[in-house]
């Protein structure tokens, strides 16, 4: 064996597993954000305030459609409190893009399914919903630190 290619062979193969090791990280960390929001999700169909609010930062920021911009986790705990009041989700999210810079992370989803307004019992697809997170990483935890949403249509 030629020893002069024992040593570039090494720095090749520690120079993968870090690049490995990265896309292993940055992969758990996707699935991590995918995850606050699939429990998003969950929270909201089951019309279950105190896991949604646990799932925001302290200053989280809440911005419903149509409705006043709810600031800190007082306000995001009654604007839910009202919404689960006015309608009920049967909704499965489907992600269009997930960022993230450091501690920061960025998702883009919409839903399927449909919700039904308590008033009336009137059933309204949810195809044209929109909704736009800014995830933070606080204490090794991501959380939604703002949300909001809007109907295409």
């Amino acid at each position: 064996m030629n020893f002069l290619t024992f040593p570039k062979t090494l720095l090749i193969l520690i120079a993968l597993s870090f690049n490995t090791v990265a896309y292993a990280q940055s992969m758990t960390e996707e699935q991590n954000i995918r995850g606050v929001i699939l429990a998003y999700g969950k929270a909201m169909n089951a019309s279950d305030t105190n896991s949604v609010v646990a799932l925001y930062a302290h200053d989280g920021v809440f911005m419903p459609s149509k409705e006043p911009t709810a600031t800190g986790l007082e306000q995001i705990r009654a604007a839910y409190a009202h919404e689960f009041k006015v309608i009920d989700l049967d909704v499965k999210i489907v992600f269009d893009e997930v960022l993230r810079d450091g501690d920061i992370a960025y998702v883009r989803s919409r839903s399927e399914g449909q919700l039904t307004l308590l008033a009336t019992g009137k059933v309204v697809p949810t195809e044209a919903y929109r909704a736009f997170f800014v995830l933070k990483k606080i204490d090794r935890k991501w959380k939604i630190a703002r949300f909001m949403f809007n109907f295409s249509r």
